[in-house]
């Protein structure tokens, strides 16, 4: 039946009648149009856009742009089907090439007709006549060759989502630069705007920093962001994709190039618009969609970055050039970083109102409010289950830092005793229902990072397995909303053994893939047979040791005090220790550091105990005579 179908519609489409054939098509239901069919009905509405039907308007100039877009809509809901068909290249090209400033997108498509169909004389006619138009028209911008889009639009599709619509540049003297317009998803609740073409050209990196050199970038805006054709003729919702291109064409015939954590002031503004105070950038990789959409390798192997612009206040760009990247980011809220809200409150001036602590992994806060939003009828410490089953599962890993312990050791060693398995009294009232990420010592830290704050591909990813478990629990007997489940789960041993068996799985996995890198790698010594030398020592006891010390014997020769990363100082003293000869002996290998208790080198080195008060920022070198010299700091102009 298909067959007699298409072969009426090309007997209709070989007589002029494209209405007819659009008639014949439409009457089958979209859904079972298929490839064939779709893309004949784009092909009749590009062909009655330009000829009508019986060609009554072949002797008028111009076309229906109304048909023309539709017809092109029709090309692209295909177009993955359609990326090794010469047929369907040339149905783009042709109705590409008849839409004002869609030129180049029309030459990548002739040049791949032309590649699949070698042979077909209009290709190449095609593909002359618009290189012709464009170089006569602005010259020829940089663009990137067939198989390069098709890497860098599969590679956003795959880490950011399916693009439904591509806003398409008009005129590009310099880079053709599209947006991909990628629409809410249930992983992502907004739309995220992607450029395509900005790394067809090269930023002007500095020598040795070559792969860097190729980039692109993106930004998130909020589910109710208006991104219609006559929304867009208004400067509310138009700055964040004007912003958008200046930022793509900045690095353009000058020294500017965007890297992570590189900022861009725009002196001349007061602010994007006077919908908002927002008035300067930061690039940082886009981390909420994981590690893997951070680089594309192109055909030819070169790299193209992909990096998330998050607009900023002045304030928070001032805190930036002053105390860094990590400082300001350690001040900002996941949202802040996310998507793009033209009021929100400064980071840096409404510190006090935000109060955000990025150290939180988890606040009971959020789950009691769920309760009571939902009107739950379960007990309030519902809210603290998978809270007191994470803690009592790094408990039992001793996983905990020096802080904690010397707080609540004698908790951590009633759970490894087996006398007490219930924590959710404790996360309530010992922990003022919070988990820090400061509780956990160095490896603890380090899986928290990855599991439940640092990685921002996967935000509280232990509550979303607790999720998946909840609704794999209640399946078919469903009571409440799915993302309430977790807290009508039964708790007790049998809920336990499941949460614990699902975060074992996790650590494993962190395991393997820090394998290479991890922590505690140097050689061990036997701590069992060291005098316990700081009884008294308040804080977090373990430092960073190098191997020339601990493996090869050395005294230590350098020790140094610097204020440790916020996630580490529930077990970081900020202390490290050199022999001072690592470049000699290891001349082909950088120097290794383990981690291990203070009174570890003090034993080693009883002479480093009247040093180990000192405050953050202090030095300290032996001298010809062995003896410890403190060293003064070193000024700016040092």
């Amino acid at each position: 039946m298909l067959k007699d179908l298409i072969e009426k519609i090309t007997e209709l489409n070989e007589a002029d009648e494209y209405s007819k054939c659009i008639e014949m098509i439409e009457a089958v239901p979209e859904e079972e149009r298929g490839y064939a069919l779709t893309v004949l009905l784009g092909r009749a509405y590009s062909n009655l856009a330009v000829l009508g039907d019986r060609k009554e308007k072949a002797e008028e100039d111009g076309i229906d742009i109304f048909l023309m877009e539709k017809a092109v809509k029709l090309f692209e809901s295909v177009r993955l089907e359609g990326l090794d068909d010469w047929y369907w290249h040339s149905r783009m090209a042709y109705a590409l090439w008849m839409m004002e400033g869609r030129e180049l997108e029309a030459l990548a498509h002739a040049r791949k007709w032309q590649q699949l169909n070698p042979d077909d004389e209009d290709a190449a006619n095609l593909i002359k006549t618009i290189e012709e138009y464009i170089e006569e028209s602005y010259g020829e911008p940089v663009v990137y060759n067939f198989e390069e889009m098709k890497a860098v639009g599969k590679h956003i599709e795959q880490h950011f989502g399916k693009y439904e619509t591509v806003m398409h540049e008009i005129m590009s003297p310099d880079v053709h630069i599209d947006i991909c317009v990628i629409p809410p998803r249930a992983e992502h609740e907004y739309y995220t705007l992607v450029t395509m073409g900005m790394g067809a050209a090269k930023m002007p990196v500095p020598e040795g920093y070559e792969d860097l050199a190729r980039a692109e970038l993106l930004i998130n805006l909020p589910a109710d962001w208006r991104l219609d054709e006559e929304a867009l003729k208004d400067e509310k919702w138009y700055w964040p994709i004007r912003f958008l291109k200046f930022m793509a064409r900045a690095p353009l015939g000058g020294d500017v190039y965007h890297a992570w954590g590189s900022t861009m002031e725009f002196d001349d503004i007061e602010s994007f618009d006077e919908s908002t105070r927002l008035c300067a950038a930061i690039t940082l990789s886009p981390g909420v969609f994981g590690e893997p959409s951070y680089e594309c390798r192109l055909p030819g192997g070169e790299l193209v970055n992909f990096y998330q612009v998050i607009p900023l206040y002045r304030e928070e760009l001032a805190y930036k050039v002053e105390h860094g990247v990590d400082k300001l980011l350690q001040k900002c809220p996941d949202e802040i970083l996310e998507v793009i809200n033209p009021t929100r409150l400064n980071a840096i001036t409404d510190a006090e109102t935000l109060n955000y602590d990025d150290r939180e992994m988890d606040s009971a806060d959020e789950h009691l409010q769920l309760i009571a939003r939902h009107g739950l009828s379960v007990d309030e410490t519902a809210a603290y289950n998978h809270m007191a089953a994470y803690l009592r599962w790094c408990m039992e890993q001793n996983l905990m830092g020096d802080v904690f312990m010397q707080q609540h050791g004698d908790v951590v060693r009633a759970v490894q005793s087996g006398s007490v398995t219930d924590l959710r009294a404790f996360v309530r009232d010992g922990l003022g229902g919070r988990l820090m990420i400061t509780d956990y010592n160095c490896v603890g830290v380090q899986f928290a990072n990855w599991y439940n704050t640092g990685n921002r591909s996967m935000p509280y990813a232990y509550i979303k397995d607790v999720k998946a478990c909840a609704q794999k629990y209640f399946k078919g007997h469903e009571t409440a909303a799915p993302e309430v489940l977790y807290l009508l789960l039964p708790w007790g041993e049998e809920y336990y053994s499941a949460v614990s068996a699902i975060i074992a799985q996790r650590f494993a996995e962190w395991l393997a893939a820090e394998a290479d890198g991890r922590a505690g790698d140097a050689p061990a010594a036997d701590e069992t047979q060291f005098e316990q030398l700081l009884p008294d020592w308040q804080g977090a006891r373990h430092c960073r040791v190098s191997k020339r010390i601990m493996a090869d014997g050395r005294p230590a020769a350098f020790c140094c005090r610097e204020e440790p990363d916020s996630d580490d100082t529930g077990w970081d003293s900020g202390w490290y220790f050199e022999a001072g000869d690592e470049a000699e002996a290891y001349p082909d290998e950088d120097a290794e550091y383990g981690i291990y208790d203070l009174n570890t080198i003090c034993n080693l080195c009883p002479d480093i105990l009247p040093l180990l008060n000192a405050p953050y920022g202090t030095a300290f070198e032996r001298d010809e005579n062995g003896e410890w010299q403190k060293l003064e700091p070193l000024n700016d102009e040092d």
